[in-house]
């Protein structure tokens, strides 16, 4: 067994008896077939994983049950408060912080004498958005000179001489 607790958020460690923790992430199209029996779709990327957790708090521990609402409804500068997720199918999928999203219920568990937690995690900053991100700065890099900050020039095309002729056509006519 570890010495690294089960789950935690930012250091706040959640001990849930019976944990349970789902992922899920959603590749989102969308359907381009219309009346057709095509099967043809559209890509819309991949959008945040999501954690579901779910587990019990023994009817003894209410300041957990408190402690997990308190997170669920803090916020920040920005909106709802963004947490580190420490459990090992988070860092498995390169999840490392979340906000709470959907709801955060508990009810009564049968006659175990516990509530039956469950709430949804979703990423923040996702990895799909992250690597869009790196692709959108580096089709705009920009280059420091000594004379200031310029956006980055190609290199001038090699034309064959069949495109010289064409483009000196296209010059003497303009554009259309």
């Amino acid at each position: 067994m570890s010495s690294q607790p089960e789950f935690a958020l930012s250091g706040q460690v959640l001990a849930l008896r019976n944990l349970e923790v789902s992922v899920s992430m959603r590749l989102q199209d969308t359907d381009q077939s219309g009346q057709s029996s095509g099967t043809a779709s559209s890509q819309q990327g991949v959008k945040a994983k999501e954690l579901k957790i779910t587990g019990l708090i023994p009817y003894d521990n209410e300041a957990l049950l408190t402690l997990l609402y308190q997170l669920a409804e803090a916020e920040d500068s920005s909106g709802r408060s963004r947490y580190r997720v420490n459990h090992d199918m988070a860092t498995a999928i390169k999840m490392r912080e979340a906000t709470f999203t959907g709801d955060v219920s508990a009810s009564k568990a049968g006659d175990l004498q516990a509530w039956r937690v469950s709430f949804t995690l979703r990423e923040y900053i996702s990895v799909a958005e992250k690597k869009a991100e790196a692709r959108a700065s580096s089709d705009s890099a920009v280059t420091q000179t000594a004379q200031g900050t310029s956006g980055a020039e190609e290199a001038p095309e090699q034309l064959t001489r069949f495109e010289r002729i064409l483009k000196s056509i296209n010059d003497t006519i303009g554009p259309a």
